[in-house]
Order: C-alpha cells, then sequence, then structure tokens
C-alpha cells in the first residue's frame, strides 16, 4: 500500500509539473506571437544554469535525432552558436531580430543595427539584466552590476579616470611589459626564431600587468626577470617625480609580504584567471572544497582583498598629502573623484572603490589579452596583411628606438591605419563578449522600429545583442567577386584591409548626448574617421550607447602599442613542427611549404570554431594554437587564407 501511496504521488507532481509546463510555454508563446517577431521555441532557456552547466553532454545526443525533428531549434542551443555559425541562423529565419520560446523564459537575439541603436539608446527601457551580474559584486557594489540612480553614481565616480593622462601610462606600461613578453618569448639570447606553445597565457599574465601598473601603479615583475633591473630608460627622469610614490615596492616582488601567503601576483592570476569558481559561493564555502583549484580562489579572493585594501589606504594618504601630483593610475583617480577623503561630504563608501577597482581589472585584462592572442593567430594566416601592417609600422616609427617613443606622437597614427585595422578586424571576427544582455521588465513590452515596422518586444525578454551582426552581409559588403574565397564566406575571413577601403558606405560619427557631461567618460570615436565606419550600431565589441565600455581607449592604447613593439623586430607564422621541423621547411618548395601551412591554417580554424567557448568572454578552452616568432626577414610560410 505504501509503495502505491508513492507512485500515486509522483505520478502527481510529474503531472503537475508537465501540466504548468505547458501553460507556461503556452503563454511564451501567445506572447511571441503578438509580439510580431518570427520564432523559434526550444524545450530549455538557452542561457539557464542548468542548460549552461551540462548542454555539452546533451546536445550530441540531441544531434543524433531523426532528421525530421530537427531544425533551427537545435541548432540555437548550443549557447555559441552566434560566434559558430554567426548570421545564418538570421538568414534561415529571414529576419535580422527573433525570439526564442522555452517554457521559462522569452529570448531575443538582435543582428539589426537599427535595432541594436534603439535598445542601447533607451537605457530605461532596455535595462541590464542585473540578476547575471550580481557575483561580480565580490568587493562592493560597481559601474559592472548597477542600474538606474546606482549606476549613474559608479559612472561619474569612473568616468574622470579614463583620460588622456592616464592612457598616456597606459603606453608607457604597455611598452615595458610587452618588451619583457618579446623576452620572455625570445629567450635570453634573442633567438631569430621560436615556436610558442601557448602564447594566449602569455598574453594574459601581459595584460594583468599591464592594467596592475595603469590600474594601481603596481609594476609587476615577470617571473623570468626576477632580480634583473629592467625598467627601461625609456622612464628614467620621465616618471621619477614619482617613483617615491609607487607601490610596487612592496607587492612586486615572489616573496609575500607580512600578513600575506600569496604575492601580489599570485593572488591577482589566480583570482583573475579561476574567476568562474567565485560563481559557485563565498570563500568559506570554497575553502572546503575538495578540488584544489576552488580552494586556491578562495585563498586568492581573500589575499586580492586585503591587498586592495592595503592599496587604498596607501592611495589615500598619499592624495591626502599632496603626493599625486605625478599619479595617474585608476585607483588614485577613483580616491580623488569619489570626496571620500571628507567622509561627511559624500555618500560614497571605501567598497563602492574597491568593487570598481576590481571589475575595471577584470573586464580590461581578459578581453585585451584574448584580442592581442588572436591577432597574432590571424595575421599569421594572412602574411599580405602582417606585411602591410609591418610597413606602415615602420613608416610611423622611423627607426627610433623604444625609449624615444611618445605616445602623443605615435598613437593617433597607429590608430588611423593599418594597426588599428587589424585591432577592428579580430574584434569583429573574433568578439570577446557574444551576446550583449539587455531585458525587458516584466509587464512592460517595449515597441521598436525595424526596416519601417513596428514591433513589440514582450515584458521580461532577456535580450542579446548578438555578435553574429558582425558577420551581417548588409553591414559587411564583400568585394565584387569575393564573397565567397576557398569555401569561406568574406563575412568570417579575417581581412583587415576592409577597414582601408574607403569607398565602402561609411556613416559620420555622432558623439552620446550625455544628459550629464559627468557621465561621458572618453569621448570620441569607437574606430577612427580616417577608417571605414560601419553603421552605428553594426560594431559592438565595446558595447554601444550609454553603457558602452568605459575603457575602450585603454584597450586600444594597449593593443596599438604592442603591435608596434612586436611587429617592428617580428613576424608570425603558424608553427608546422608537427608536419615538418625549421630545416625541412627551408629545403621545400613554396608548393610544400604552402601544403604544411594549408594543415596548420585547417586546424586552426577548426579549433577557432569548435573548440571557443564563454564564461566571461570568448576563448579557446582545452586547446592551444601555437605560432612561430621569426625575426624579420627569416618568415618561411608566406601566404593568405
Amino acid at each position: 500500500m505504501a509503495y502505491l501511496l508513492v507512485l500515486s504521488a509522483v505520478a502527481c507532481v510529474l503531472l503537475y509539473y508537465g501540466l504548468s509546463t505547458y501553460q507556461r510555454l503556452k503563454h511564451n508563446i501567445s506572447c511571441a506571437k503578438s509580439s510580431g517577431l518570427p520564432y523559434v521555441v526550444t524545450p530549455v532557456h538557452v542561457f539557464g544554469m542548468g542548460w549552461l552547466a551540462t548542454y555539452y553532454l546533451w546536445i550530441p545526443f540531441l544531434k543524433k535525432l531523426p532528421a525530421s525533428v530537427k531544425g533551427l531549434w537545435l541548432e540555437i542551443m548550443d549557447p555559441e552558436w552566434a560566434h559558430r555559425l554567426g548570421h545564418e541562423p538570421f538568414e534561415k529565419i529571414d529576419s535580422d531580430v527573433f525570439l526564442v520560446v522555452s517554457p521559462s523564459k522569452i529570448a531575443a537575439f538582435v543582428a539589426d543595427a537599427e535595432v541594436v541603436a534603439q535598445i542601447t539608446t533607451r537605457r530605461n527601457d532596455f535595462p541590464k539584466p542585473l540578476e547575471l551580474y550580481t557575483r561580480l559584486d565580490l568587493y562592493g557594489k560597481n559601474l559592472v552590476s548597477s542600474e538606474g540612480a546606482d549606476w549613474r553614481m559608479h559612472r561619474k565616480l569612473t568616468a574622470p579616470s579614463f583620460g588622456e593622462r592616464n592612457n598616456e601610462l597606459v603606453f608607457t606600461e604597455t611598452l615595458h611589459h610587452t618588451t619583457s613578453l618579446l623576452r620572455l618569448w625570445t629567450g635570453t639570447e634573442k633567438m631569430e626564431s621560436r615556436t610558442l606553445n601557448d602564447p594566449g597565457t602569455d598574453t594574459m599574465s601581459w595584460a594583468l600587468y599591464i592594467i596592475s601598473g595603469a590600474g594601481f601603479d603596481i609594476r609587476v615583475t615577470w617571473p623570468h626577470e626576477e632580480g634583473k633591473h629592467e625598467e627601461g630608460k625609456h622612464e628614467e627622469g620621465k616618471h621619477e617625480a614619482d617613483k617615491a610614490d609607487r607601490a610596487d615596492s612592496v607587492f612586486k616582488g615572489s616573496q609575500p609580504p607580512p600578513g600575506h601567503t600569496m604575492n601580489y601576483r599570485e593572488a591577482l592570476s589566480e583570482l583573475l584567471h579561476n574567476i568562474m569558481w567565485t560563481f559557485m559561493g563565498p570563500p568559506s564555502v570554497l575553502s572546503k572544497s575538495p578540488f584544489k583549484v576552488h580552494r586556491t580562489v578562495a585563498k586568492a579572493l581573500l589575499e586580492w582583498g586585503d591587498y586592495m585594501e592595503e592599496i587604498l589606504q596607501l592611495k589615500k594618504t598619499q592624495v591626502s598629502a599632496g603626493q599625486d601630483a605625478h599619479g595617474m593610475d585608476l585607483f588614485r583617480a577613483l580616491i580623488r573623484n569619489s570626496g571620500i577623503l571628507d567622509a561627511s561630504q559624500t555618500s560614497i563608501q571605501e567598497s563602492d572603490l574597491l568593487g570598481n577597482a576590481f571589475v575595471l581589472m577584470l573586464a580590461g585584462h581578459e578581453t585585451t589579452a584574448n584580442t592581442l592572442h588572436y591577432s597574432l593567430i590571424f595575421l599569421a594566416m594572412r602574411w599580405s596583411s602582417q606585411k602591410k601592417l609591418q610597413d606602415e609600422i615602420d613608416e610611423v616609427i622611423q627607426g627610433r628606438p623604444i625609449e624615444e617613443w611618445k605616445y602623443e606622437e605615435i598613437f593617433q597614427k597607429l590608430f588611423n591605419g593599418m594597426p588599428a585595422a587589424v585591432m577592428n578586424e579580430t574584434l569583429r571576427v573574433l568578439t570577446p563578449v557574444i551576446n550583449i544582455p539587455k531585458s525587458t521588465a516584466p509587464g512592460r513590452p517595449q515597441q521598436f522600429t525595424m526596416d519601417g515596422q513596428q514591433y513589440t518586444m514582450p515584458g521580461e525578454t532577456q535580450i542579446s545583442l548578438s555578435c553574429a551582426i558582425h558577420k551581417n552581409p548588409k553591414y559587411w559588403p564583400a568585394p565584387p567577386g569575393e564573397e565567397v574565397v576557398n569555401g569561406i564566406p568574406d563575412t568570417q575571413r579575417f581581412r583587415p584591409e576592409r577597414w582601408l577601403n574607403q569607398s565602402a558606405t561609411t556613416e559620420a560619427f555622432t558623439d552620446i548626448a550625455y544628459d550629464d557631461e559627468e557621465l561621458r567618460g572618453p569621448s570620441g570615436e569607437d574606430t577612427s574617421s580616417n577608417l571605414f565606419r560601419p553603421v552605428r550600431g553594426s560594431y559592438i565589441p565595446f558595447s554601444d550607447g550609454f553603457r558602452s565600455c568605459i575603457g575602450r581607449r585603454f584597450a586600444q592604447v594597449e593593443l596599438l602599442t604592442a603591435f608596434a613593439v612586436i611587429f617592428t623586430q617580428y613576424s608570425v607564422e603558424l608553427a608546422a613542427d608537427e608536419w615538418a621541423s625549421e630545416e625541412q621547411l627551408e629545403k621545400m618548395s613554396e608548393n610544400e611549404r604552402k601544403e604544411i601551412w594549408q594543415k596548420a591554417v585547417d586546424r586552426t580554424l577548426l579549433l577557432l570554431r569548435t573548440k571557443t567557448s564563454s564564461i566571461i568572454t570568448l576563448q579557446l578552452r582545452g586547446h592551444t594554437i601555437p605560432i612561430r616568432l621569426v625575426k624579420r626577414g627569416g618568415e618561411k610560410l608566406k601566404f593568405d587564407y
């Protein structure tokens, strides 16, 4: 009898769940129909936490379903579909905006520039879904995890930090750390060529160390340069006045300072490289995990918090004593802008400073590191673009040694030509954030216009501004006769020259009309006015509108400066070690070399398409793409894919 009761109870629960799921799905389909937009029905919400954690287990089984039941729904069950498939799903459904309906949620995907512009400028109608960002409040509320009046406060607090004075510091730090990166790659012997098996890990350290210097005025020493004095002649004298103010004498070495069990570099790297594990819970939970990586990140979370608190108190002392005349780092600027030294005159808390300092470092390192990494890979597959890049850099630098380079003389020239075209094209082809999230509030559907017609975005919809817009041929036309090259559509090819095409349709730049100038931050264009200007809303690696990336110029200075340092001296090729040694390549004919090169290209494109995934940003995970750093003039694989 007890068995029958239990069985009946289970049956009732399953029946109730099935009926309620059906009713929710029926309601969501009704809302989708009333929107006027095409829609696709899926069994689960593509961005639900349960599906995100397990989709890679289920999709192989779903792909074995009979062809008669497969369709677009299955393709978009992969959360990374916008990267892997590009604009293709939008073409299949014949609309650049469509809905995905599941029992638990309505999601919308947008690849129309006109609609993107409307969503990003109507920030009250289409707010950021804050529930996705709560785990970024590790040290306090911040610019990324806030909306409304709170966002305005955080934006006003952080915006003044991103000015030209800080860009000059970013330039200086990038010169130093890119030179150190090259020393790591070439060794003390400065080898003529060398295979780099995992360049992505090295560029991640590079970006971390730059933002540590520009963000906190802490010059981290690379492990391979421990014990060496490699400050660089270009800084001697220039920053002599604030050397006494720098915090790096305490934090830069391998030995943890008093009160710490991790050195600064280790705490910073462990936390930011493994940030996803902090989403599982606080340090008190992670520290009890049976997995070492969880315990390590828990310790790093506490250690880095202690370092940040120490840096904050040091900076407050410096600002109070008037020692910040030469200090341009972001943290010092945050303190000056906050008015926190006189607590009676401000509502800003120390946690607001710590929260923003942390999130700016988190957001600013991974995206830039990935973009440098992928730029090197793409240039290794397209020699003609790499040669053009080197020629333009040579014209800008004019053979001057690095210690004579000046930000105000060099950056804008790099920003106006091929170096910026390479950066822009990398960000177009491999966008760091493949879906920029927006939303509509429950019970507040929003009207919008597309191609002269009005549609309704249902209330409580999770909206994704899709990176597939970067592959939409409506905004990225191919040269006549080159719509498909070697089986690859032009929109999916890395072709920096598209940004140099002045005959293509361009759009005049219009800066955001901020209702409060204190919100502005870095004013100016995402791309140079001397290059191709995409239709507004069609190029969104830094997002768009009021919530666009406040650190975009910071990243642009890093990348273009790094290009200049690397490509004045070296070229990059795909490593062919798997198929032929350098000596064997030397003896091969051009056709034989091209065959080897093609194998490396095929492997690279496959890995970039199938083995990249997003945690915070889109990264190659579980695999590496080796590249070969070659002294200029020693290249052997000079081909274009």
